[in-house]
C-alpha cells in the first residue's frame, strides 16, 4: 500500500528526498482514503452516493448550496440571488457573471437549464429529487427555461413547496454541466455520458486529472476559480476499502482523511492525539427489512417479534458509537415533527418475542435468511443473529453484497443502513413511508417501502401533503402524523439507530468539514 501511495504521489513529493518520505502526503496535496468500489461514472446526473457525491461536489458548482454548519439554510453558489413568484410556480435565478468551466468556457443560464433538462431526460438516479416535483422528459425544456444569458427560469408543474425545490438544486447530482463540452463529445445521443463516467466538466475548484477505476481519483486545483485558488494544489482519493489498512495508512501519515472505517479502528484512532474524528449527523437509519412477500413475515405478529428480538441496547456503545445514535422513529432526530423520545417503541424483550411468535403459529421458533445490505453491515447483522436466538428466531447469516437484492425483493430479512440528500423530513418520508404501486412489475426499488412490499395509502396521502405545504407548523403536524401511522402498521422497516458518518482527520489539516448531504467540499482545506 505504502508504494501505492508513493507512486501516486511521486510529482507531488519530488521535493522530498528519501524513498519514505514519498509516501506521505505533502503539505500541498490532500489525501483520502475511502472506497471507490462500485463507482461506475463521474457523470453527476448518474450517481447520489456519499463518496461520489464529495468528488461531483468539488468539480461542479450547483445553483444553490447548503454549508455543513447549517444545512437548512440556502445560500448562494452560481446563483447570486433568487426569487419566487407570488402564486408559488416560478423560481426566477440570477447567475453570477464571473464564473467558468474548466474550459475556460463561461458559465451561463443556458448550461444551467441545459444540465437540469440533462438530468430528467437522462432518467437516472441523479433525477429522483428533480423527478419529484414534476418534471419529464415531455415538459422540461418548456418548463426550465433560459430568460436571458443569466437569468434561469423554473416553473414547476405541480403544486410543491418551492424551499423543497430550493434545495434539491444543492444536490450533487445537479452539479453544473458545461454542455458546449459534454455534447462535442456526445455519443449516439447519450448526452456526453460516456465521456463524463471518466472525464470532469464543472465550473467547481477541482477538476479530474486522472482516473483508475477501483484504485485513484487524482483532482487538480484550478487557479482560475471564481471563488479563489483552493490552498490544496492536488486532492489524491486512494481507494483502501479495508478498514485496518486505512488505519495504518493514517497512523503513519500517509493519508490525511478516511472514511468508511470500522468500531474498531474509529476506536484505537479516537486515543491517538494527532486525530481527529468528526462524527457527523446523517439523514437516514439503521434497520432491519422484513421482506412482506414472505408468508411468515406477512404476518403482524412476526413482525411485531422482530421489534423486540434485537439487544440494540448491547452494541450502542460498541458497533455503534461513532456510526449511529438509538432512534426508532422515521421522522429524523433534530428536525420538524420529529418525536421528543422514541426508544420506548422497540424495547429488547425475548419473552414477548416469543410470545408474538407463538401467537402467530411458531410456538418452536422461526427460521430466516439474514443477509447485510454490504459488507461493512456484517457486524451489526451479526449482532442482530445473536441476540434473536434468544427469542427465537433462528437467522442463518449469509454475508455479501446484498443492496442489488434488497432493490428487487430478493431477501427475507436484510439489515441495511439509508442515507437522504434533501435536508428535509420529506426526503426520509418517500423512502419509508411511501409507495405508490406495490405490484412486482412496479419495480419501484427506490422507495423502502416497496422493497419490504408493503403500502399504505394513508402515509402515501400524507408524503404528499407534505411536499405541498408551506407552513412550516402544518407541515410538522403532517410529520408526526405519518410517524404515528408508521410506528403502529409494524413495519418492515424496523428503525433503531439514526445514521452518522464518521470522517477522521489527521490533527493537522483544517477546515474539512463532512457535510450531511454528502457534499463536502475541499476548497477551504488547508494543512498547518
Amino acid at each position: 500500500m505504502r508504494r501505492l501511495i508513493a507512486a501516486a504521489l511521486l510529482a507531488s513529493a519530488a521535493a522530498f528526498a528519501s524513498a519514505d518520505a514519498l509516501a506521505k502526503s505533502p503539505p500541498n496535496m490532500l489525501v483520502i482514503g475511502t472506497n471507490l468500489g462500485g463507482i461506475r461514472t463521474l457523470d453527476p446526473a448518474a450517481n447520489n452516493a456519499r463518496t461520489v457525491s464529495e468528488l461531483m461536489s468539488n468539480a461542479y458548482d450547483n445553483l444553490v448550496q447548503t454549508k455543513p454548519a447549517s444545512i437548512d439554510k440556502l445560500e448562494p453558489m452560481l446563483a447570486t440571488e433568487w426569487s419566487v413568484s407570488d402564486d408559488k410556480k416560478t423560481i426566477t435565478m440570477k447567475l453570477r457573471p464571473d464564473a467558468t468551466f474548466s474550459s475556460g468556457n463561461p458559465v451561463t443560464a443556458e448550461d444551467a437549464a441545459w444540465s437540469i433538462q440533462r438530468i430528467i431526460k437522462m432518467g437516472q438516479v441523479g433525477s429522483t429529487d428533480l423527478a419529484l416535483w414534476g418534471f419529464t422528459k415531455d415538459n422540461v425544456d418548456q418548463l426550465v427555461r433560459v430568460s436571458d444569458p443569466h437569468t434561469l427560469v423554473i416553473e414547476l408543474p405541480t403544486e410543491v413547496n418551492t424551499d423543497l425545490v430550493l434545495a434539491s438544486l444543492a444536490g450533487s447530482s445537479v452539479g453544473i454541466v458545461d454542455k458546449k463540452t459534454a455534447l462535442e463529445h456526445e455519443a449516439n445521443g447519450d448526452f456526453g455520458s460516456g465521456w463524463l463516467a471518466a472525464n470532469t466538466a464543472g465550473s467547481g475548484p477541482f477538476v479530474l486529472s486522472q482516473l483508475r477505476p477501483n484504485n485513484l481519483a487524482m483532482f487538480d486545483a484550478r487557479k482560475d476559480y471564481w471563488g479563489g485558488a483552493p490552498a490544496m494544489q492536488r486532492v489524491a482519493v486512494m481507494h483502501i476499502p479495508e478498514s485496518g489498512n486505512l488505519r495504518l495508512q493514517m497512523e503513519k501519515g500517509d493519508v490525511d482523511v478516511g472514511h468508511y472505517m470500522s468500531s474498531g479502528d474509529l476506536e484505537a484512532l479516537s486515543n491517538s492525539p494527532d486525530v481527529v474524528i468528526d462524527k457527523v449527523p446523517g439523514l437516514g437509519f439503521y434497520y432491519i427489512a422484513l421482506n412482506t412477500k414472505d408468508p411468515d413475515l406477512q404476518k403482524p405478529e412476526v413482525r411485531r417479534a422482530f421489534q423486540h428480538a434485537f439487544d440494540w441496547k448491547a452494541i450502542q456503545d460498541n458497533i455503534m458509537k461513532y456510526l449511529g445514535d438509538p432512534w426508532q422513529s422515521m421522522v429524523p432526530k433534530g428536525m420538524i415533527g420529529a418525536p421528543a423520545d422514541p426508544l420506548g417503541r422497540n424495547t429488547y424483550d425475548p419473552e414477548l418475542a416469543k410470545k408474538l411468535l407463538a401467537e402467530a403459529g411458531y410456538p418452536n421458533g422461526l427460521k430466516k435468511t439474514l443477509n447485510p445490505s454490504s459488507d461493512a453491515l456484517r457486524p451489526f447483522a451479526e449482532a442482530l443473529q445473536a441476540s434473536a436466538r434468544k427469542s427465537g428466531i433462528d437467522l442463518n447469516l449469509v454475508p455479501g453484497e446484498f443492496t442489488p437484492a434488497f432493490r428487487e425483493r430478493k431477501f427475507e430479512v436484510l439489515v441495511g443502513n439509508s442515507g437522504a440528500r434533501l435536508p428535509d423530513p420529506f426526503a426520509v418520508a418517500t423512502q419509508y413511508a411511501y409507495n405508490p404501486d406495490n405490484r412486482d412489475e412496479a419495480r419501484l426499488g427506490s422507495y423502502y417501502l416497496w422493497r419490504v412490499g408493503q403500502q399504505n395509502e394513508e402515509l402515501n396521502k400524507l408524503v404528499d401533503e407534505s411536499m405541498r405545504e408551506g407552513d412550516a407548523t402544518k407541515r410538522a403536524d403532517v410529520f408526526k402524523q405519518m410517524d404515528d401511522i408508521y410506528s403502529k402498521m409494524d413495519p418492515g422497516l424496523v428503525i433503531f439507530f439514526q445514521r452518522s458518518d464518521p470522517y477522521v482527520m489527521l490533527k493537522n489539516v483544517k477546515g474539512y468539514a463532512g457535510h450531511t448531504t454528502w457534499s463536502t467540499r475541499w476548497h477551504d482545506v488547508t494543512k498547518e
